[in-house]
């Protein structure tokens, strides 16, 4: 399962526009000896207050945030074949976080579950200033995602990291897979990405190798 959450993982991150066909079909399987893998991470999942439409990014797979907010959820993945295994209940649409096709102001709350992860630094940057753009004034950015180092052996530069969420009313298991980074990526990259964007930050925490942070749209600024 694990050499199947990184196949072809170098193409997927270097692509930028959605695509109808899965990007791992044909390529050969990963080496394990390039993969770091990290322990398995416990990571409760709150509910959260939204109001309105909730715009989660990257929101295929599993779907975490459209399994607890349902028929709220706007959830947009760069691949289609991403949403056909998703659980029923949010709208899906394919669409590249970073150019979104939504008109200014259109969301209370934007969220991203362990998305920014895959992409490079440019697009997480392309990726803030579209979330900034979408929400209303005084809406709120959630974000989940990894404290990712650089690789601790030279010849080993994927991570991944396995994951049990406990959400209000049901358990998933998973796991994730991306490049290490040439530096480290922790909070203060996030914060940083954030505040550049125009976002107000709110709360910032750290669970293990876990990031939740609540960033905010000035309500002044429209």
């Amino acid at each position: 399962m694990i050499i199947e959450l990184v196949v072809g993982l170098s193409t997927v991150l270097a692509q930028s526009a959605a695509t109808e066909k899965n990007p791992h079909e044909g390529q050969e399987k990963i080496d394990p000896a390039r993969m770091h893998v990290f322990d398995t991470q416990e990571v409760v999942i709150n509910d959260f207050p939204a109001d309105g439409w909730i715009l989660d990014i990257g929101g295929g797979g599993e779907g975490v945030i459209g399994r607890m907010k349902g028929k709220q959820v706007v959830a947009i993945d760069l691949y289609s074949w991403g949403m056909r295994r998703t659980p029923a209940g949010p709208l899906k649409i394919v669409m590249d976080a970073t150019d979104l096709k939504f008109l200014d102001n259109t969301f209370e709350t934007v969220t991203s579950f362990f998305t920014l992860m895959y992409m490079t630094p440019e697009q997480q940057v392309k990726a803030a200033r579209e979330a900034y753009r979408v929400l209303k004034p005084g809406g709120v950015f959630r974000i989940w995602d990894v404290e990712l180092p650089v690789s601790p052996d030279p010849k080993q530069d994927l991570a991944i990291f396995k994951f049990t969420f406990r959400l209000p009313s049901e358990t998933v298991e998973t796991g994730y897979g991306t490049s290490f980074p040439r530096t480290p990526l922790k909070m203060g990259h996030f914060e940083r990405l954030l505040t550049a964007a125009g976002f107000a930050l709110d709360t910032r925490q750290r669970h293990g190798r876990v990031l939740t942070i609540v960033a905010v749209r000035d309500p002044n600024k429209h």
